[in-house]
């Protein structure tokens, strides 16, 4: 694979990394301002909770596609480090590394977009929480 990297050609490396670009901003733009505006009510907790309840559908698409962006950002990270290798393979591997911790990070927290739905689930162990 890595030789396959190698042999492509630079201009065809850099469109796939806009298209990747242009997939991360379209699916942010879906999962933070579509998404989340139609669900999340500013200051009411309870209304933000039914509105998941009763999207539950939308509320799981947001969250698959914000982790259609986070891989679209990892692949994007890769790719600038063997586009940016000329330039200095310690400076590409500096960014590469930041890239990567960030989209960790970003996985991670996105992990807490999905934790509504386990807690509004009404699973067993829920049972000593009130729905106020």
């Amino acid at each position: 694979m890595i030789e396959r990297m190698a042999e492509t050609s630079p201009r065809l490396m850099a469109r796939v990394a806009g298209t990747l670009y242009l997939i991360t901003i379209l699916t942010g733009i879906f999962s933070a301002g579509y998404v989340s505006g139609r669900l999340v009510v500013s200051g009411d907790a309870a209304a933000t909770a039914a509105n998941i309840l009763g999207h539950k559908g939308l509320f799981q698409l947001g969250f698959t596609v914000y982790l259609i962006e986070m891989a679209c950002q990892i692949a994007l990270t890769a790719l600038f480090y063997d586009l940016l290798k000329p330039a200095g393979r310690s400076v590409s591997l500096v960014a590469a590394f930041l890239g990567l911790t960030g989209g960790i990070i970003k996985t991670l927290s996105r992990l807490f977009f999905i934790a509504p739905l386990f807690i509004l689930g009404g699973a067993h162990y829920l049972s000593v929480f009130s729905a106020e």
